[in-house]
């Protein structure tokens, strides 16, 4: 298997690539341009066989403009992808994917925000199964006692979510914490609890050995021993309306399914912390509904 990657990439040298570019769109509001060069640290996108983060935080963004790419060249788009930060692209809205004004995401979004526009988009194979996507209930570093929290008493903590975020607001309703609900930024909403507005948040697990988060120099870690599972699974989708569209995805499918079957997928997910092997055996606060899931 390993030696079968290796001659793939020996044979996708960048000379490969086509002379035209594809556009990608990516939400102008979350660039990640600068994490993603220091990621690839020199190496061309289609070289990249191992996936440890290089930066603290949240890394699937990352992981997943890569994972597009070579899915794309795989399935037969040879043209080089250039990323297009979008005003009007964000993590709710599909309008320019709808009406064929954008072709592709570089970000894979929930199935459940998907689902009822299946007429104007393809949905992809899934890129995270369901179960695989967990998150802990991140707290201020300096409360001790707050990360300590156990089971049994996270009916005495308040929760701040957006109700718009579906999947993350369905998973914490079936825990036992009071839910608060706020539509805004997700930076006021980590001031939250910085200020002890409210007790936490649901955040992906950092990829730091010690699971912390550091946003604007503070610091913040998820409550010990409890972390949610998000029952849903997330995709690439590619616009119906767009005339690329079909070849595009067409491409897009046979790529991840070589992808999957050589098991990239899964080692990507796993070697960026995503899949983190240091909560694998944490207690789910959303149990009952997980069990409902499969």
């Amino acid at each position: 298997m390993k030696m079968k990657w290796v001659c793939w990439l020996l044979f996708i040298s960048p000379i490969s690539w086509g002379s035209n570019q594809l556009v990608v769109d990516i939400i102008s509001s979350e660039n990640f341009s600068q994490r993603y060069e220091d990621f690839l640290a020199g190496r061309h996108v289609l070289d990249v066989d191992t996936f440890h983060p290089t930066t603290k935080g949240s890394h699937i963004e990352i992981i997943e403009m890569v994972l597009l790419q070579q899915a794309l060249f795989l399935g037969g788009e040879t043209r080089q992808v250039v990323f297009n930060p979008k005003p009007s692209v964000n993590i709710l809205e599909f309008s320019d994917l709808i009406a064929g004004e954008s072709l592709i995401l570089a970000r894979s979004v929930w199935h459940e925000s998907i689902v009822d526009y299946r007429g104007a988009l393809f949905i992809s194979e899934p890129i995270v199964e369901v179960g695989e996507y967990e998150a802990g209930l991140y707290v201020t570093k300096r409360n001790v006692a707050l990360q300590q929290t156990p089971l049994s008493q996270l009916r005495q903590l308040d929760v701040v979510s957006n109700p718009r975020w579906a999947v993350d607001w369905r998973a914490l309703m079936n825990t036992d914490l009071h839910m608060v609900s706020f539509i805004g930024p997700w930076e006021t909403m980590l001031e939250m609890v910085e200020s002890n507005v409210v007790d936490t948040m649901l955040i992906n697990f950092s990829v730091s050995d010690s699971l912390v988060l550091t946003f604007e120099g503070k610091e913040y870690v998820p409550i010990e021993d409890i972390k949610v599972v998000l029952p849903d699974s997330r995709h690439f989708v590619v616009s119906k309306n767009h005339p690329e569209g079909e070849q595009i995805f067409a491409a897009l499918n046979r790529g991840l399914h070589v992808l999957k079957q050589r098991g990239i997928i899964k080692r990507a997910l796993t070697e960026s912390g995503f899949i983190n092997k240091r909560v694998a055996n944490w207690q789910v606060a959303n149990a009952k509904m997980v069990v409902e899931v499969d």
